[in-house]
C-alpha cells in the first residue's frame, strides 16, 4: 500500500513544526510563543488544521490538509536559556509562516541554526557572569573587600557549570557542586580581605544558578492556559532552589559558618562519653532498618543490609549533630552515607536500591516534630485556647522542620544515584567516540 502525496506531506510538516517547538522550548520560550510560532510554521507550509499539545517534556501535533490529518510527537531536551537561538528560530518562522520557503528550504535553514547556534566564548561569558553577580552583590549591600572575591567565585562557578554540562551532569547535582564552589571561594576570599559582608558575599557568588527565566515562565505558562506546563516547571524551579539550599549549607557547614546545636552530645564533649550513644543510636537504627525491611518483604539476604544501611544513617546522623550541625544538614549528610553505601552494594545482593535506601532512611524520619506539629494544629481548632499565637508558631515551626528534614533525606538519597548515571552516559558516550 503505497502513501498518498498529502499524507507525506503532512508527516513533513508535522515533523518540522515540531521542531521549530522543540527548538523554542529548549531556548527558554513560554508556552504561548512555542505554540503560536508552531501554528505559523505549519499554516505557512500548508496545513489547515493545527492542533499543538505542550508538555514539559514532549510535544503532541495534530496537523490537517483537506480532511485527513496526523499526528506525531516529538521528545523535549533540558529547558535552557538562549536568546539568539530563540530570536533566530522565530525570524524564520515569520519567513516560513508567509509562505515564502518549502518543505525542503525550511528544513536546510533550520538544521543550520541548531548544529551552529551563535555563542560568546565560554571564557567572555565566565567573566561576564562573574561581573553581574559581583554588582548585584553590590546592589544587596557587599563591601569593596568582597566585591572581587564574588567576582572570582561566581565566574569559576560558571565554568564549572559549563564543564558539568559538558559531562552530561544531571543538573541538580551540578547546581550544587557549583553553588558550593562558588559560596566557598566567596566567603575565603571575602574572609582573608576583612570584608565585614561574609554572609552576603556567599550568597552573592551563586546567584549565577537562581532560575528567574524558568520562574517567570512558569507564572506566564499558568496565566495563559498551560496550567500543567507552569505547574511542572514550577516544581522545577522549586527542586533546584533545594539543592542550591544544599550547596550554600555545605560550603557553610565546612567553613564552620554555622555552628547551631542540633541536638545530641554537647558540643566538645569528650568521645568517651559520647560513644555509649552513639552505639546506641547505631544499633537501634539498624533494628528499625531491618523491621522496616520485613515489613517491605524483602528478600532474607537483604535484610542485614537493610540493617547496615539504617546503623551507618543514624551514625553519621548522631556524630553530626555532636559537632553542632542543625537537624537537617545531619540527616542529609546521614542520607549520603547511606545512599552512597546502598549504590556499592545493591547490585552485588540483588535488591532494589530504592527499597534499600529508604529502609535505611526511615529510622530517621522526624516523628517527635510531626507529631508535635499535628498536635498543635487540633489544639488550634479547640473552642478556647491560651496564647494562641504562640501554639501556631510552634506548629509551624515543627511543621517546617518535618519538611526540611525530609526534604534534605531525599536530596542526599538521590545524589549517589544520580552521579552514578552520569558516569555511566559519560563511559557510554565515551566508548561511542573510540
Amino acid at each position: 500500500m503505497t502513501r498518498s502525496i498529502a499524507t507525506t506531506s503532512l508527516e513533513d510538516i508535522a515533523v518540522l513544526s515540531l521542531e521549530f517547538g522543540r527548538l523554542l522550548m529548549e531556548s527558554g520560550a513560554s508556552a504561548r510563543v512555542a505554540d503560536e510560532i508552531v501554528h505559523m510554521v505549519a499554516r505557512g507550509l500548508g496545513a489547515d488544521l493545527v492542533d499543538l499539545r505542550i508538555g514539559y517534556a514532549s510535544l503532541a501535533i495534530t496537523v490537517g490538509i483537506k480532511g485527513e490529518a496526523i499526528t506525531r510527537m516529538r521528545k523535549v531536551g533540558p529547558l535552557g536559556v538562549n536568546h539568539r537561538l530563540d530570536h533566530s528560530v522565530r525570524e524564520l518562522a515569520r519567513v516560513v509562516g508567509r509562505g515564502e520557503l518549502t518543505v525542503t528550504a525550511t528544513r536546510s535553514k533550520l538544521e543550520a541554526l541548531a548544529q551552529n547556534p551563535q555563542r560568546y566564548p565560554g571564557w567572555l561569558v565566565d567573566i561576564a557572569v562573574g561581573i553581574a553577580c559581583a554588582s548585584f552583590g553590590r546592589l544587596l549591600g557587599v563591601d569593596w573587600a568582597a566585591f572581587v572575591p564574588v567576582f572570582i567565585g561566581a565566574a569559576l562557578g560558571q565554568w564549572l557549570r559549563r564543564q558539568s554540562a559538558t559531562c552530561q551532569l544531571n543538573v541538580f547535582v551540578a547546581a550544587t557542586l557549583v553553588v558550593f564552589i562558588a559560596s566557598a571561594l566567596s566567603f575565603l576570599g571575602a574572609s582573608l580581605l576583612r570584608s565585614l559582608t561574609v554572609d552576603t558575599a556567599m550568597f552573592g557568588g551563586v546567584l549565577l544558578l537562581v532560575p528567574g527565566v524558568p520562574a517567570l515562565n512558569a507564572l506566564n505558562d499558568i496565566l495563559e492556559g498551560h496550567p500543567t506546563l507552569g505547574s511542572a516547571r514550577a516544581v522545577w524551579v522549586v527542586v533546584i532552589l533545594v539543592f542550591l539550599t544544599v550547596g550554600v549549607w555545605l560550603g557553610q557547614m565546612l567553613l564552620g559558618q554555622w555552628n547551631l546545636a542540633g541536638g545530641g552530645s554537647p558540643l566538645g564533649a569528650p568521645w568517651a562519653h559520647y560513644l555509649p550513644y552513639l552505639l546506641h543510636q547505631t544499633l537501634f537504627g539498624a533494628l528499625a532498618a531491618v523491621g522496616f525491611g520485613v515489613m517491605f518483604n524483602m528478600h532474607n539476604r537483604a535484610l542485614l543490609w537493610c540493617g547496615a544501611a539504617g546503623g551507618l544513617g543514624l551514625a553519621v546522623r548522631s556524630m553530626g549533630l555532636s559537632l553542632g550541625w542543625t537537624l537537617e544538614g545531619a540527616s542529609f549528610a546521614a542520607a549520603l552515607a547511606a545512599g552512597s553505601g546502598v549504590q556499592l552494594i545493591h547490585a552485588r545482593i540483588g535488591a532494589s536500591r530504592n527499597t534499600l535506601g529508604v529502609a535505611g532512611c526511615i529510622p530517621m524520619i522526624p516523628g517527635g516534630f510531626a507529631a508535635r506539629a499535628i498536635l498543635g494544629l487540633i489544639t488550634l481548632t479547640r473552642p478556647a485556647i491560651q496564647n494562641p499565637d504562640q501554639t501556631l508558631i510552634l506548629a509551624v515551626q515543627d511543621a517546617l522542620r518535618v519538611v526540611l528534614t525530609v526534604g534534605a533525606m531525599g536530596t542526599g538519597l538521590a545524589i549517589p544515584s544520580m552521579l552514578l548515571r552520569a558516569t555511566k552516559l559519560t563511559r557510554l558516550q565515551a566508548i561511542k567516540y573510540l
